[in-house]
């Protein structure tokens, strides 16, 4: 374990990783905080596309992957998750209900279709070639940030997209 957060830790100060962060990183990080981490630090993550797809697949495991919900040229359903990072060539559904809200991004040529209802309320953040397919019911509100002009969108004219192409820019 101490390899593999040495790994990481010394591949995210080549990618510039500020002091503060390299101070907060503890060798002692089993894979759970890492994911945790991962999520605290997303921007960072998807600007620098850190860790690599290969470095995700090659280290941590399908279940773990899923059950952390970091999905790499995955297919699979999820319902209600708090937040995702889906990459590669994932092919995801997910599903959010009652009073549930969720923060996705999408990176590399991922596909998502999404489906939110009652009164729930979803943030999809779309980077380089995301597709997603987007269908809000009830009172539920999705909004879809678009960080690349060559995502696609399939969406109903009542939910909201957004544009952010200069956010994630290394």
């Amino acid at each position: 374990m101490n390899e593999l957060n040495n790994d990481l830790r010394n591949q995210a100060i080549h990618l510039g990783l500020c002091n503060d962060w390299q101070k907060l990183w503890s060798k002692e990080w089993d894979r759970e905080k890492m994911a945790e981490m991962m999520f605290r630090g997303i921007n960072f993550c998807v600007k620098y596309h850190y860790p690599s797809n290969n470095f995700i697949l090659k280290h941590f495991d399908q279940d773990f992957r899923r059950k952390s919900k970091v999905f790499v040229n995955d297919k699979y359903s999820i319902t209600n998750p708090e937040k995702s990072l889906i990459l590669g060539t994932s092919d995801i559904t997910v599903r959010y209900n009652a009073w549930n809200h969720g923060n996705i991004h999408v990176r590399d040529n991922s596909k998502v279709k999404l489906h939110a209802r009652n009164h729930s309320f979803v943030i999809v953040h779309l980077h380089e070639n995301a597709q997603v397919t987007a269908e809000q019911t009830d009172k539920a509100k999705i909004v879809l940030v678009k960080h690349s002009d060559k995502v696609t969108i399939v969406a109903d004219d009542n939910i909201k997209v957004r544009e952010a192409y200069e956010e994630y820019k290394p």
